[in-house]
């Protein structure tokens, strides 16, 4: 009881904060997606849940507009969240983070995407975002996730950035007032160290400056940012190895940057470790080469989709593409491309090639009720209703609440087990449709057939 509570009372601290964000801080979303359920839940969350009735977001759904949007945006209001989609059109947007970030560095950035590589998400932090979302997304759950990335200043915060302004403004001395100011109230503060680091490097004290960034680095081990100060700081103090040395650290921690490792490359090429540049080189067009390919199969996969209506033969054509571009590289995320070339293959009758797809989908990802379900709708269409019944128990096995999901899963599932000769479970899932919809005719017949 006590932790419901705290828990309701959490929710409201995280509510007030996405009103005052608006309210108070003069705030404004932008979301770049052609997702219109996310963009419909968003909205109804700020105008139903929070009773937001000013209008406080826009939608831009073609990238090359954004840039545009956020300059009108900025000489209105004073804050800018962005919401971009990681994959739009096909494409990575990684590349317009660090455009973002670059040009605007007062905007918060959260990137909405399906389950996606943890390296990937390193990658893309590093590069700029701020907070990550991953689809679907209760209410409650974007609340929060939106509270943590625009939570107010206190006053450690404010302090944090006036010391960064005066960095950048290059009064070194006064940064490291402020910095120090900061370590007095948050010994061992990761972004204190980090001020008094690149004040102590704007004045030319360059071994003040090492030891505030390891320490830094030593309070926040996963923040990348010290890392990438030492690396600079090494390189121009002429310290190559040491350069090397936290370079490679980062590579460690973020294994998809291709241009840091043609700089590690470059470096070991300059101290002679030639077999060792060739490597990082060879690894840096491979990473690249995978995302070139990646890019080609989201692309399929779009065409895939335009013919999945009209021409299920095309469509299949495309979502091979799309998954052959994806060679070994394949994950969760790409089970949806499976589950379509699936139905353009069962749309064109050819069920038992629909069935070794789900087969190689399951073997990414093996616990997916949806991908049994669908292997034994495909065994089934091939009249195989034994082996379609043992797909189905297998989806059972996983999740016994599948079949309430939906009344044609009950329905269908139920003919499934009433062919493979099983009257009892075949009962029992004719009877959940029809709990789902007393008045599904099919259901019903089905019922008084099985007696």
């Amino acid at each position: 009881m006590a932790s419901n509570i705290s828990m309701q009372m959490k929710q409201k601290q995280y509510e007030g904060h996405v009103v005052d964000y608006f309210s108070v801080s003069r705030g404004y979303f932008i979301v770049v997606s052609d997702d219109h359920n996310f963009q419909t839940i968003l909205r109804g969350t700020l105008q139903k849940h929070l009773a937001i009735s000013e209008d406080v977001m826009t939608v831009v759904s073609n990238p090359d507009h954004i840039l545009k949007t956020i300059r009108d945006t900025s000489l209105r209001r004073k804050s800018i969240l962005i919401f971009i989609e990681r994959t739009l059109q096909g494409k990575d947007m990684g590349f317009l983070v660090r455009q973002l970030k670059n040009a605007f560095d007062f905007v918060k950035i959260i990137i909405l995407t399906g389950e996606a590589d943890r390296q990937k998400l390193v990658l893309l932090h590093e590069i700029g975002a701020d907070n990550f979302i991953t689809k679907p997304i209760s209410i409650n759950t974007l609340i929060e996730k939106i509270a943590f990335t625009i939570k107010p200043q206190g006053k450690l915060g404010q302090l944090i950035d006036l010391a960064k302004s005066m960095v950048t403004r290059g009064a070194y001395d006064q940064a490291l007032k402020a910095g120090r100011k900061i370590l007095e109230i948050k010994p061992n503060s990761a972004a204190g160290f980090l001020v008094m680091g690149d004040a102590f490097k704007g004045l030319g004290k360059h071994e003040k400056a090492r030891e505030a960034y390891e320490s830094a680095s030593d309070n926040a081990q996963l923040y990348l940012e010290p890392l990438k100060k030492l690396a600079e700081l090494h390189k121009e103090m002429g310290n190559t190895e040491e350069q090397l040395k936290y370079l490679e650290k980062l590579d460690r921690l973020s294994p998809l940057n291709v241009e840091r490792k043609v700089d590690i490359g470059t470096i070991h090429v300059e101290m002679g470790n030639e077999e060792e540049a060739q490597k990082l080189f060879d690894s840096a067009v491979n990473q690249a080469t995978r995302e070139a390919m990646s890019y080609i199969g989201e692309i399929s996969e779009r065409i895939g989709n335009v013919y999945s209506q009209h021409d299920p033969e095309r469509a299949e054509q495309y979502y091979r593409r799309a998954l052959d571009a994806k060679g070994d590289m394949l994950e969760k995320s790409d089970i949806a491309t499976f589950n379509s070339l699936g139905i353009a293959l069962r749309k064109q009758g050819k069920w038992f090639e629909a069935a070794q797809e789900y087969e190689k989908a399951l073997r990414i990802s093996p616990d997916d009720e949806h991908l049994y379900y669908n292997l034994a709708m495909a065994s089934a269409e091939g009249k195989q209703f034994r082996g379609a019944a043992e797909h189905l128990e297998s989806a059972l096995g996983i999740n016994q609440g599948f079949p309430r999901r939906d009344k044609t899963i009950a329905f269908n599932m139920g003919l499934v087990f009433m062919r493979a000769g099983n009257k009892e479970k075949a009962r029992e899932l004719v009877s959940i449709a029809l709990e789902l919809d007393p008045d599904f005719t099919k259901a019903r017949e089905a019922l008084n057939q099985l007696g």
